[in-house]
């Protein structure tokens, strides 16, 4: 085992966990490597110190933290972390910190970061922004921007952002970050929520690694919001690709799991809090 991923917070509990853990909405993924540990986003900020104690996880060891986007589902943990971590080096894009809202519940409400930069900073955090792909380890590249160029990903309409005017309009979200994960079984693709289109995520990490094997897609994949185009278009490409092992999280929903537990059978696994991959 040279790599170990382990969810820490997501929607939903693996049965079969420690007792005790909890699920909520939103994503955490803790990474142990040869070149360390490091944590891929940091939920909510509702579960992850509980379940990163009953699943033997310590903080104090993290030598980097990632984040996929700036919304509160995916960082809220982070001030909680860094009371734990002290300073510590943390790998983002620059708009980790604009203002995202949301639609999705009739009314339009802040869904961005919960935290001011300088507060954060106080407490230890090191941001490194990029929006080029970054090395964080050997073996880690975090994706930096994602080129939009699938046709049927057009993204989730109610997800705002604010012009220079004011006006509400269709956040472009560039702060969709991925990581690639190389193993000797091919490439690992973790995703926050990919808002920046699987399909797109998928060509880009082929050509920036240049690794052509996908062994494992795992995280939220925003299928729940997608079109039945863009559903059939991603299913296709994932088998045309013969990937591995596909874990659901988080934004993937109940129809996303559904299609890709039919179409992929025992290579689709749900990838709750408390599940543990080995590769």
């Amino acid at each position: 085992m040279s790599t170990r991923l382990t969810i820490l917070c997501e929607n939903s509990v693996d049965q079969v966990s420690p007792y005790g853990l909890l699920g909520e909405h939103g994503f955490s993924c803790h990474l142990q490597t040869l070149s360390g540990d490091f944590l891929f986003d940091t939920g909510g900020g509702m579960t992850i110190l509980n379940n990163a104690k009953l699943l033997g996880i310590d903080f104090s060891k993290l030598q980097g933290i990632m984040f996929s986007h700036g919304h509160f589902d995916h960082t809220g943990g982070l001030k909680q972390v860094l009371e734990k971590t002290g300073e510590i080096p943390i790998y983002t894009h620059a708009d980790l910190f604009s203002e995202h809202y949301s639609k999705n519940s009739g009314k339009m409400h802040k869904i961005g970061i919960p935290w001011a930069q300088a507060e954060l900073e106080e407490l230890g955090a090191d941001f490194i922004f990029s929006a080029a792909p970054h090395i964080v380890a050997p073996e880690l590249l975090l994706s930096g921007e994602v080129p939009r160029n699938s046709t049927v990903e057009t993204g989730d309409p109610n997800l705002l952002s604010l012009s220079t005017l004011g006006e509400q309009v269709t956040d472009p979200l560039h702060d969709d970050l991925s990581l690639f994960i190389n193993t000797d079984k091919g490439l690992v693709i973790l995703l926050g929520c990919a808002h920046a289109g699987l399909l797109n995520i998928i060509d880009h990490a082929i050509k920036v690694t240049g690794e052509k094997k996908v062994h494992m897609v795992l995280g939220g994949t925003h299928l729940k919001f997608c079109s039945e185009e863009q559903m059939t278009a991603t299913l296709d490409r994932l088998e045309e690709l013969d990937v591995d092992l596909i874990g659901a999280s988080h934004c993937t929903g109940l129809r996303g799991a559904r299609m890709l537990a039919e179409r992929f059978g025992e290579r689709f696994f749900s990838a709750s809090v408390g599940v543990r991959i080995d590769i």
